[in-house]
């Protein structure tokens, strides 16, 4: 059976083993009463760590009176090992460390991720690289869903006050309930406020677009210089950062959270946005000649391909060649990304 109490304070203590993180998804995932109890010591902790930091204070018996308020049943230990103050709280759920050595493979989830912790601001980022995605649970069991290329930071009392976090690229949310604590990400000039519900936020630094799609609950985004907007489920706000249009509409959210799943939706796409969405998953660039391609749409569905599969299928749906040019070493440590040359197929004239 598994012995909540020291799973919890292993993973406050930042000394759980992967094993034991299973059991310990396991337990969360299998009652929301369990998650409930989760989240109380979440912040019991929190505050008792946030007051230690400020008094510089350690004390076992202040522990157990903390300790004594989450009421986990008889089976608490009697002795409780003060755990230490971790600053950076983030559980990220996998063991295995991935390269992508190679083109031919599906982009992996939990593949090396850069994260490091600013002390002076007292911030914990989250980093991941292209072709590499993570799935983040913050301190409220709040989780997070992170693209490759993407960025996602967020203050050491996080939940402590407030629950903000800054996101550059593309995450999808599922925001535990906390109606005292909305739940606020900013992406460039978009702010989206929350108090519990699942969505999507699409917002790289080279995009000339910021969209949110809303998959369950309610929203509210809120641009630059523009009213705020009440969000409901299956409908997307689309920002236009050069001239600062903003459309709401509705959509099939699938389309823009499946890359969760290692899937790549498109329907009646642009070119352009479909070899955007390719590159990132597969780590790869694009050469395109001929503008005329870029009038192009697809509909299509990828999810286990390889590269070489993908683009053999845009080749026989559409009028467009290609050529990858692999990886090249640029030192023992650096690589070149793979290269794929694309140009309109000459058609034989009768």
């Amino acid at each position: 059976m598994v012995d909540y109490n020291e799973l919890v304070s292993k993973f406050f203590a930042g000394e759980i083993s992967d094993s034991e993180l299973d059991q310990l998804l396991s337990w969360l995932d299998s009652d929301p009463e369990n998650r409930r109890i989760f989240n109380q010591e979440n912040e019991v902790w929190q505050e008792a760590s946030f007051r230690n930091k400020l008094e510089n204070y350690k004390n076992d018996s202040a522990w157990l009176a903390i300790s004594s308020k989450l009421e986990l049943g008889k089976n608490t230990p009697k002795s409780v090992t003060v755990i230490r103050k971790n600053y950076f709280r983030v559980l990220i759920a996998a063991a295995s460390v991935v390269c992508l050595l190679a083109i031919g493979g599906v982009s992996s989830w939990f593949i090396t991720i850069k994260s490091y912790h600013k002390l002076a601001e007292n911030q914990s980022i989250i980093e991941t690289n292209e072709g590499e995605k993570a799935h983040l649970i913050l301190p409220d069991s709040s989780e997070i869903y992170l693209n490759s290329g993407s960025r996602v930071q967020y203050i050491s009392d996080y939940n402590l006050f407030q629950r903000n976090v800054k996101l550059s690229g593309e995450a999808y949310f599922v925001v535990s309930t906390n109606k005292s604590k909305p739940f606020v990400v900013t992406s460039n000039d978009m702010t989206v406020t929350a108090t519990g519900t699942r969505f999507n936020i699409f917002s790289f630094p080279n995009e000339n677009r910021v969209e949110t799609t809303l998959e369950q609950g309610k929203i509210n985004v809120s641009v630059k210089g523009q009213e705020p907007i009440n969000v409901k489920a299956g409908q997307q706000v689309v920002y236009t950062v050069k001239n600062g249009e903003v459309i709401v509409h509705d959509v099939n959210p699938d389309t823009y959270t499946s890359w969760r799943e290692n899937k790549l939706l498109f329907f009646d796409t642009p070119f352009e946005e479909v070899l955007r969405k390719v590159g990132r998953k597969y780590n790869v660039t694009f050469e395109v000649a001929g503008h005329d391609l870029m009038d192009l749409k697809f509909t299509a569905t990828f999810i286990d391909e390889s590269i070489e599969e993908v683009m053999q299928m845009l080749k026989t749906v559409s009028p467009v060649m290609y050529k990858i040019h692999y990886r090249t070493s640029v030192s023992d440590k650096e690589y070149h990304r793979p290269r794929i040359v694309i140009w309109k197929r000459k058609q034989l004239h009768k």
